[in-house]
């Protein structure tokens, strides 16, 4: 068995940090109560409307809130266990963010003016089923341009 060099070592625990903190940040929107995760949204809403020059609604920021963070969720899990495996396995990471996805909107059944949405759920798999898409092109891709580099290093 290989052992593993001090840069996979860090790599590993950087990916399992990012991952870990993206799970705390959305434990802690969707623990906000209903009055506090509309006056967020509202807040953030009327910034970007500041920044763009199109109007955008609070409905479609709250919906891309919920697409982004599960798509970054699901781009860094399958980081994590490219780091740890040193191979592709989306749908394990895929699996594993979208049980995420699901415990989330359970968790919003206990938290005042929040409920357990299905459309939310959908949505956070698209995010999730981008993100991975996302990560295995930038895989592919990189790995075929190291294998270029490899090759004709050697040649």
């Amino acid at each position: 068995m290989q052992t593993k060099t001090t840069f996979q070592k860090i790599y590993f625990y950087v990916s399992l940090i990012i991952v870990l903190s993206l799970f705390v940040l959305i434990f802690c929107l969707s623990h906000q109560s209903g009055e506090e995760s509309t006056e967020t949204s509202g807040w953030f809403t009327s910034l970007l409307n500041f920044i763009f020059p199109f109007e955008l609604t609070e409905d479609f920021v709250r919906t891309m809130a919920h697409f982004s963070e599960f798509a970054c969720l699901s781009f860094f899990m399958n980081n994590l266990f490219v780091s740890y495996k040193e191979k592709l396995t989306p749908v394990f990471a895929c699996a594993l963010s979208f049980f995420y996805a699901i415990t989330d909107e359970i968790h919003q059944i206990f938290v005042p003016g929040r409920a357990c949405q299905f459309l939310d759920m959908m949505v956070d798999l698209a995010g999730i089923v981008s993100g991975m898409f996302v990560f295995t092109i930038l895989y592919l891709l990189t790995n075929k341009l190291i294998n270029k580099k490899v090759l004709s290093a050697e040649c």
